[in-house]
């Protein structure tokens, strides 16, 4: 791929969320009348932020429905007005915006760079992660319909993270498994979420590949095999340097 394709490419995310400049934006969609791939790469990217924006919508309307009575409970008790609360939830939609739309674009030169921020900071436990997503070079990965990914590689890690993972059943696992590993038939297991998780939240990791040629995600119910068994989530060839 040519570098001016690539910075078409990058040129994507702000084309979808109305950042570019009147030029580049003539420009843009110019090149989209010869271009399929930027095409295709648009539709995605307008696809991915409705049904964000509809994941947004679901859960305010449920956080109204239960927070409705605890504050009518408090307007009772006190005049002074309820302090706003940010959820989990509300932290946990706000990192896929960020995860999704990092993947493999020019993430910093937008105007999405002040709320990433902010995203980041909400979420320290998994900062290096959302850092690495955002600055690693992508890798094409098969995942179930169901499943939203994100997966990246700095040559010497892979930084993965899953939305949309229904909760996992009593004695079952979600594993990650490096398979292929330099001068062993063994694949090594990290486990992501166990039983009652993910709960609605965004599994997000990043895991050192030891040499390791494929990852797989797998719902694992057997914990003493060495190899994954069980439902396949995700499954990415990574780099040969990896």
């Amino acid at each position: 791929m040519s570098d001016q394709h690539e910075q078409y490419e990058q040129l994507a995310v702000g084309h979808v969320l109305g950042g570019l400049s009147a030029a580049d934006a003539a420009n843009f969609r110019s090149h989209l009348l010869g271009c399929r791939s930027c095409r295709s790469k648009v539709a995605e990217l307008r696809g991915i932020e409705a049904e964000l924006a509809d994941a947004e919508r679901e859960e305010r309307s449920r956080e109204r429905v239960r927070t409705e009575l605890p504050r009518r409970a408090e307007d009772q008790a006190t005049a002074d007005p309820p302090p706003s609360r940010i959820t989990v939830r509300h932290v946990t939609v706000a990192a896929i915006v960020v995860i999704v739309l990092a993947g493999a674009m020019a993430f910093w030169n937008f105007h999405l760079r002040t709320v990433a921020a902010s995203y980041l900071a909400a979420a320290q436990s998994q900062a290096e992660t959302l850092e690495g997503l955002a600055a690693g070079v992508p890798l094409e990965f098969e995942v179930t319909d169901d499943v939203s990914a994100v997966a990246t590689t700095d040559g010497r890690r892979v930084h993965l993270a899953l939305a949309g993972v229904a909760d996992l059943g009593d004695g079952e696992y979600l594993v990650a498994w490096l398979v292929d590993l330099p001068e062993t038939d063994a694949a090594q297991a990290r486990p992501l979420a166990g039983p009652g998780q993910p709960d609605g939240e965004v599994v997000a990791t990043s895991i050192e590949t030891d040499g390791a040629q494929r990852l797989v995600v797998t719902r694992e119910t057997d914990t003493s095999v060495d190899q994954p068994t069980g439902t396949t989530v995700l499954e990415t060839q990574l780099s040969s340097g990896s």
